[in-house]
């Protein structure tokens, strides 16, 4: 954190990146989001504006890809190009590169064909490209994802968001791991940094005890960011609908029941 009390993004994302579009929720500044940032603007700078590789990796529901999507749509709201596979063959990423570049027709073919016309589209003019998902591509997919960067026509930064095990993938591949400039690992929120974070992420929680919000961390959350979205999406819902309850330890144990059927509800 850069202040002891987080403070809301100054301007509102153009697209929605919260979870299951929670109204009220709040866009926040943490130590990752902020680091993220600044690796980005090295990313999108090094070698004079061509681009470089970098790699965002951690578990899952950490806030990785709402980072990395919320900061470039202030630093290259044109030129990004999202990629999020259904499959990790290289044949998928050829035909949504082919999509997403606006290519006329369907994709050659021949493989060969469909990665010189993406290459020749990418020519010139400065992109961004990131790949969501990442520890899913086969080697090819890989592979062919090094040479669009390492291609001398092209203008190319490229940024690898994964799970955990994007890491080891990326190092089994030397010539791949070899060009990648910065590596960027998620974590868990510290307890500290959920107390800090979560009363001001959503006007529910402002006025709820800190200790209730180490509380919920402990029982359910675990530092993690998606956990935080669902119990608040959940426990918003259950208290604007009718009977419309107030705040309670026992309503919070209730939501909790509904995200991990192992957890029990019982009123004390």
């Amino acid at each position: 954190m850069t202040t002891d009390t987080p403070q809301p993004e100054p301007a509102a994302p153009a697209r929605d990146y919260h979870y299951l579009g929670l109204a009220g929720a709040r866009t926040m500044l943490t130590r990752a989001s902020e680091e993220t940032y600044a690796n980005l603007v090295t990313t999108l700078n090094a070698d004079h504006g061509n681009g470089a590789i970098m790699c965002v990796h951690g578990g899952v529901g950490l806030g990785k890809t709402f980072a990395v999507g919320l900061h470039l749509d202030e630093l290259a709201p044109q030129n990004t190009i999202r990629v999020k596979l259904s499959s990790s063959r290289i044949q998928a990423l050829r035909e949504t590169l082919h999509k997403k570049l606006d290519l006329p027709g369907d994709p050659p073919a021949n493989g060969a064909r469909s990665e010189a016309v993406i290459k020749k589209a990418l020519a010139g003019t400065p992109r961004v490209l990131v790949v969501d998902e990442a520890q899913w591509l086969e080697t090819r997919a890989f592979e062919f994802i090094r040479e669009l960067w390492d291609d001398e026509d092209t203008r190319l930064a490229v940024v690898l968001v994964g799970a955990e095990s994007c890491y080891q993938k990326i190092k089994n591949r030397p010539a791949l791991d070899s060009r990648i400039l910065i590596w960027q690992r998620y974590k868990p929120l510290t307890p500290t940094e959920v107390v800090r974070v979560i009363p001001h992420y959503h006007p529910m929680w402002a006025d709820v005890p800190l200790d209730d919000i180490s509380w919920i961390d402990d029982l359910a959350c675990h530092g993690n960011f998606r956990q935080w979205a669902k119990a608040t999406y959940l426990l918003h819902e259950a208290m604007t609908n009718p009977p419309h309850p107030t705040y309670s330890r026992d309503l919070v144990r209730a939501v909790i029941s509904r995200i991990d059927p192992t957890s029990r509800h019982t009123q004390t």
